[in-house]
């Protein structure tokens, strides 16, 4: 009986820590264990907000911060809250030459309000990276929001992307891109788009650019939402350089870019931003979507 019983114990100590490995392996989501793996060949800068402001590939801190700067919870881990708020950092190598950025995807988590008639509101910049030495605001790629446009209570976000590239003639062509909805018979880009309804909580924000198709794409939660994604004939990006990582702010000399003023519908942000990667290739819509879904489940 005395073996009888110790086998008996065995098999339920087996048993027990069988469970345990099974809870501790999560299943796959679309193919990946993390975000981590969804595109890693091609990831030249990332920022997790994890108790630390450094693009962690490089290691590279800020140099500049203004206005309040914390971290908050985040959809992954911990994440940047900015409250009238900006941080900037150094030339970073892998993201700072002409063609770092020929054709580029940006994904970040966004937590925002409107800011419509709320004082010292106005367009939200999330992230960007802008050349030091020019006198405009705009970056040579941005990720943004026109907050402005819609009540603090409103569900919509409207995002919008910005790029400039320098063309073969060294002339500049800024293009952009936003989630709305085109209307009427003569809406440019055959009335595509949609109201995006990411307001108010995370949200997962993705734009690509395509430099071989001219298709610069808006994803909000893994679905194509820009309302003027084609941008006719405009080539691969060719960046202005050096240039700087910066969230929450345009070009402006308070932020170090000395030849450059705040506009005043552009004030420093109030948003939560979290898990931004830039990867130096257009990712299929199918990892967008992973990216969506495993940061979903904070992964």
């Amino acid at each position: 009986m005395r073996f009888l019983k110790a086998g008996i114990l065995a098999l339920g100590v087996l048993a027990i820590g069988s469970c345990n490995n099974d809870d501790d392996s999560l299943p796959q989501i679309d193919g990946y264990n993390n975000s981590d793996e969804v595109g890693a060949t091609y990831l030249v800068a990332h920022w997790t907000f994890d108790d630390t402001n450094n693009e962690v590939i490089s290691s590279t801190a800020p140099n500049k911060s203004l206005g309040g700067v914390a971290f908050t919870t985040g959809q992954i881990g911990k994440a940047l809250q900015l409250t009238k708020g900006a941080i900037a950092f150094p030339p970073i190598d892998k993201i700072n030459t002409v063609d770092a950025l020929n054709n580029f995807t940006v994904s970040l988590w966004v937590n925002v309000q409107g800011t419509k008639g709320v004082a010292g509101g106005g367009f939200t910049s999330f992230f960007g990276i802008f050349p030091t030495s020019v006198s405009d605001v705009w970056g040579n790629l941005q990720a943004c929001a026109e907050t402005s446009r819609h009540l603090p209570a409103s569900d919509t976000l409207e995002l919008k992307n910005y790029l400039n590239t320098t063309l073969p003639d060294n002339s500049q062509s800024g293009q952009d891109n936003v989630a709305l909805k085109n209307t009427g018979t003569d809406a440019p880009n055959g009335g595509t788009g949609k109201y995006f309804m990411g307001g108010n909580k995370w949200a997962h924000y993705v734009m690509t650019w395509d430099g071989a198709t001219h298709q610069f794409a808006i994803y909000g939660n893994g679905e194509s939402v820009g309302g003027y994604t084609d941008r006719g004939t405009t080539p691969v990006l060719k960046m202005r350089v050096p240039a700087q990582a910066m969230f929450g702010s345009m070009a402006s000399a308070d932020m170090g870019f000395a030849n450059a003023t705040r506009p005043d519908w552009a004030p420093l942000a109030t948003a939560s931003i979290d898990d931004v990667r830039v990867f130096n290739t257009v990712l299929a819509q199918k990892d967008i979507v992973a990216l969506f879904n495993l940061g979903t489940a904070g992964r």
